[in-house]
């Protein structure tokens, strides 16, 4: 029958209603539906539970009845069967804002609601968070008697619960007449729901004291939680109420035992509870499996697996699942090999959810052809598979590769997730492509992944290693959301690009905000200290690390005694070195290139040593602290032995690093023929760093044939090496070749090669203040410039200027004026106006020192009477009473009568 009903339906009987609903369902037509609902809108038909019932699973069943009824006050009219059916059907299709509106309607028509209607108005109510009208609909059913229903006040006590209005709901429940299973159900599940376990639980011992016997879905219910917040103690209690109840041989709750204790890594009760079963079937196991696999029990993996087979248990997707889980954790790929003989002899190897943890095990073992193998041999490959293979192929460094597959899937027909995204910015940020990343942002971008915020840290982070910190900036700005990773996301782009300054302004922004750091955060604060030698910034964040428990942290402890040493604080370093009860060779480290960059090799080799005879194997990092140990004192024959002995009695392969370290030994001490010969003979290519070491060199000794050989060479393989450009101007300058030096400087500028800005910090009451040449934008700025020219009036005065330093290094222009407006300079003079006279003065400037403010500095520690210590990139200089610690080393050319 299709359009209208004939006139006989009119009279059909209760069992005719049945099966036209039944033909509804099975002719998906709506619009008999809308038909039928009319007639018993109006007909005097029984309207009995059953065919309530049988109107609401037809709602269900067809979609788009709900919408077909163009105006359901005009059906329904005075007929609350029919708004029963309706409104039930509604909150059953999940559309409670539908519910409420219905609701209202019937309030309008001044229909009056059953009690099924005022229970769903109170679950829709609760779905929807809305308790100013859950409390009207409770005031309406008082009005109307019905708050001496079972169901009704269940609804109540159920909505109030989800509310968090306890009080209220046990007011009603204490309220009722008598008390029944449902209202008792009602109590314990809204404890249950808003996390309140320990009510729930006792709510449940109240009931059975009531002589009532919880069904299962209650304990199952109060199982599930207990598993979900890994209450251990409370799920303890409850099994032993489950086994009072007579409930634990019950099949799903004897799984669910089982999973929970796995959960609560609690494997031994398990186990136990395990082998209490009197029956095991595949999800038993499975789960037992699980349990063990999570905790990394790999051999005990195996062994269930084979005591499933002896029991003739057959194993499912979730079985291998498991196992291939733990064969992949335990990078066992033989034993994976035989597991995936064994799942294609049980044919279940074409099941996507196997075949993906096959993919994954090849994967995190490192068979790339294997997982590719499997890859092309799945029936179907979903976005879970595209995704591990894509990230397999980045993992491996093949960019292209990845971005095929990236483009292979979307032909395939599957849309990437933002998941396939995650390996791509990671990898653009481990090799700095930036060119790739900004190419993968702009597809995020278009596919509306860029809110996410595991996507956000991601790019933020990439940004900033490739050292595009305003685009990094740009994006944690306009992050609709935080979280800790975000910022130390950001705070790692400001410390890998040095600017240390700007990473503790975000820590001060995190911390005035009230977030909370975590391990990394304060790792990164740390290390911005030491870029910008702020001394007591360190020591505050060093007590926020106690207060937070990270004090222990391997990690910390290093960055600690490392921040502490290029802060100049050897005690405060030492301090933590022994206050540390374990210390690896990272520790040590730190502590040995604190005292190298003082020049201090005595206690360098003594730590070095020491080191040794407490169990800890010295590695290339511990070498090159005691190398450059040697270079600040410029002992080359010392070096080289340490080179040797590296290799010939560690057997620890040579670095660049560690060559060039040598390079710059040799040329400090103006052993140039030597220097080229191991830049030469080096198995390193592009060695740029020691090239440019070597040109520095030059410049002490004046020899421009070394030079211009240097840079050459530097340019030969960066023709844009803004460095190269300055040092060899600078050689020139020396040399006296100021027009070279000029023309010089206009071929780097016409190239657009600009040279890094110098900057000085020094930190005063805690506040870090940061000067550049010529810097005018100090507060202080009057003062300091009058401060500069009484120094440089005294040191005239007192014939300084000409003490020790050699003119010919500067230009004519400076020559009478050492007190020009540096930036390390202007720091120091501001340390002498503000920092207390029984205190050192510390600076940290972001390039090497200059000739004539190295000169200044000396002249200044002895008009003042101060220690100055500047921190710059190659060592600490602690100047006093007119010297410096370097030994003027690189600003000098006489010869040192001590190379040992």
């Amino acid at each position: 029958m299709e359009g209208s009903l004939e006139q006989d339906t009119i009279a059909c009987i209760h069992d005719d209603l049945m099966l036209l609903i039944q033909r509804c369902m099975e002719e998906k037509n709506s619009g008999l539906g809308v038909q039928l609902l009319k007639h018993i809108a109006r007909s005097e038909v029984e309207k009995d539970p059953l065919l309530r019932k049988q109107l609401i699973i037809m709602f269900n069943s067809l979609d788009d009845l709900l919408e077909a009824i163009k105006d359901v006050s005009q059906l329904c009219k005075e007929n609350v069967f029919s708004w029963d059916v309706i409104i039930c059907s509604s909150l059953k299709l999940g559309q409670s804002e539908k519910v409420l509106e219905l609701y209202h309607t019937m309030k309008e028509l001044a229909v009056e609601p059953n009690y099924n209607i005022l229970v769903a108005v109170l679950k829709a109510c609760g779905n929807l968070g809305s308790k100013d009208m859950a409390m009207t609909a409770h005031m309406h059913a008082v009005q109307l008697g019905y708050d001496s229903d079972v169901f009704v006040n269940a609804a109540i006590i159920d909505t109030y619960c989800k509310f968090g209005l306890f009080n209220d709901a046990r007011i009603i429940f204490n309220s009722m007449w008598e008390q029944q299973d449902v209202s008792w159900n009602a109590l314990i599940i809204g404890y249950c729901h808003k996390g309140c376990l320990q009510d729930s639980l006792h709510s449940l011992q109240n009931m059975q004291k009531e002589g009532f016997c919880p069904a299962r879905s209650i304990f199952w219910t109060l199982l599930s939680s207990c598993t979900n917040s890994t209450a251990l103690e409370l799920g303890k209690q409850l099994h032993a109420n489950i086994i009072g109840s007579g409930f634990e041989n019950d099949m799903r709750i004897y799984n669910g035992l089982i999973n929970f204790y796995g959960k609560c890594d609690a494997i031994d009760d398990a186990c136990v509870t395990f082998n209490r079963g009197q029956m095991q079937d595949v999800v038993t196991w499975n789960v037992l499996l699980t349990a063990h696999s999570q905790k990394g029990y790999f051999e005990e993996v195996f062994a269930i697996f084979q005591a499933m087979q002896n029991d003739d248990c057959q194993p499912d997707g979730i079985t291998f699942g498991s196992l291939l889980t733990a064969y992949c954790n335990a990078e066992d790929l033989e034993k994976g090999k035989q597991l995936h003989s064994y799942i294609l002899a049980l044919g279940v190897g074409t099941h996507s959810f196997v075949g993906n943890n096959l993919l994954n095990m090849y994967i995190k073992c490192g068979t790339l052809q294997d997982a590719q193998t499997i890859f092309d041999s799945l029936p179907e490959q979903d976005v879970s598979s595209w995704n591990m293979m894509i990230k397999a192929y980045l993992e491996h460094e093949l960019i292209e590769k990845a971005l095929a597959a990236l483009d292979g899937m979307q032909m395939c027909g599957i849309q990437p997730d933002h998941i396939t995204f995650l390996p791509f910015v990671k990898v653009c940020s481990n090799i700095l492509a930036l060119e790739h990343g900004q190419h993968i942002h702009a597809s995020i971008v278009k596919r509306g992944f860029d809110t996410q915020l595991a996507i956000i840290n991601s790019l933020i982070n990439m940004y900033g290693k490739c050292g595009k910190l305003e685009e990094a900036h740009l994006l944690f700005d306009k992050a609709p959301e935080k979280d800790i990773l975000t910022w130390n996301a950001l705070m790692t782009g400001y410390v890998s690009e040095g600017q240390g300054l700007a990473a503790l302004r975000l820590y001060l922004q995190l911390e005035h905000a009230g977030i909370k750091p975590d391990k990394g955060t304060y790792f990164r604060a740390i290390r911005a200290c030491t870029a910008v030698s702020a001394l007591g910034l360190g020591k505050r964040i060093h007590e926020a690390v106690k207060e937070a428990g990270f004090s222990t942290e391997m990690s910390i402890i290093n960055a600690l005694v490392d921040m502490y040493a290029k802060c100049g604080s050897l005690k405060d370093a030492h301090r933590v070195f022994q206050e540390s009860s374990n210390k690896d060779v990272v520790t040590w480290s730190s502590l040995i290139s604190g005292y190298a960059e003082q020049s201090d090799y005595d206690t360098a080799v003594e730590l070095f040593q020491e080191m040794q005879e407490e169990g800890v194997k010295p590695d290339g990092i511990a070498f090159l602290s005691l190398l450059a140990a040697c270079a600040h004192k410029g002992l080359v024959i010392k070096g080289l032995f340490w080179l040797r002995q590296m290799r010939d009695h560690y057997e620890i392969t040579e670095e660049l690093q560690h060559y060039d370290c040598i390079v710059d030994l040799l040329g400090c001490r103006g052993l140039f023929d030597e220097a080229e010969d191991l830049l030469e003979t080096i198995p390193f290519q592009y060695n740029v760093v020691g090239w440019l070491s070597l040109l520095g060199s030059c410049k002490t000794y004046t020899n421009l044939k070394v030079a211009k050989r240097c840079f050459d060479i530097i340019n030969g393989v960066d023709t844009d090496h803004t460095t190269s450009y300055v040092l060899l101007s600078s050689v020139y300058t020396k040399a006296g070749m100021y027009r070279e030096a000029e023309e010089l400087e206009i071929s780097r500028r016409d190239k657009e090669l600009w040279k890094k800005t110098g900057q000085a910090y020094i930190e005063v009451d805690n506040h870090i203040h940061c000067f550049s040449a010529d810097d005018e934008t100090h507060p202080q700025t009057a003062g300091i410039h009058s401060k500069l020219e009484l120094l440089n009036l005294q040191a005239k005065q007192q014939g300084l200027l000409n003490d020790g330093v050699y003119l010919d290094t500067i230009p004519p222009v400076v020559q009478q004026d050492l007190f020009c407006r540096h930036s390390e300079k202007l720091a120091t003079v501001f340390g002498l106006m503000t920092v207390p006279r029984d205190a050192p003065i510390r600076v940290a400037k972001n390039l090497r020192i200059c000739t004539d403010c190295h000169q200044a500095i000396k002249i200044i520690s002895k008009i003042e009477h101060r220690d100055i210590l500047v921190k710059d990139i190659d060592c600490i200089h602690i100047f006093s009473n007119g010297s410096c610690s370097c030994g003027d080393r690189h600003y000098q050319s006489n010869s040192c009568t001590n190379a040992h």
